[in-house]
């Protein structure tokens, strides 16, 4: 894990987020800038730069998880429909060289990309984490 990485540094418990779900190879935690409410993030605790670089057993793994996440959003939020994607690499629109997915929620508030207050992150964490158990 890097330290300078703000994801290994969430992993590591040395950068706030709001997670969602944990086990011993990935987190998911609300996307700090989210698209919707809900928009969610699976994201290696190992720091990969990008899909190119996680073991195709560890790919595997996080879409199976990207699919629980969506599941939940569609149960716990009421989402009516579920965008999954990866950006790999600056040009195709990846910020944070950090392997992860995105999950985003649609039918459900649309938040602009402004940052999620910590009530609002607790509260949709819980009810995420409520559905994924």
């Amino acid at each position: 894990m890097s330290g300078e990485c703000v994801f290994c540094r969430i992993a590591l418990r040395e950068q706030e987020s709001f997670i969602v779900y944990e086990d011993e190879e990935f987190m998911v935690f609300l996307d700090k800038y989210p698209i919707t409410l809900g928009h969610a993030l699976v994201a290696p605790k190992r720091h990969y730069v990008n899909i190119f670089d996680m073991p195709e057993e560890s790919v595997a793994r996080a879409f199976v998880l990207a699919r629980k996440v969506a599941e939940a959003q569609l149960k716990a939020l009421g989402a009516t429909g579920v965008r999954i994607v990866m950006n790999n690499g600056r040009d195709a629109g990846q910020e944070i060289m950090h392997a992860h997915i995105h999950v985003v929620p649609y039918g459900v508030p649309r938040l602009g990309r402004r940052e999620l207050d910590r009530r609002e992150g607790e509260k949709v964490a819980a009810v995420l984490r409520g559905s994924l158990a």
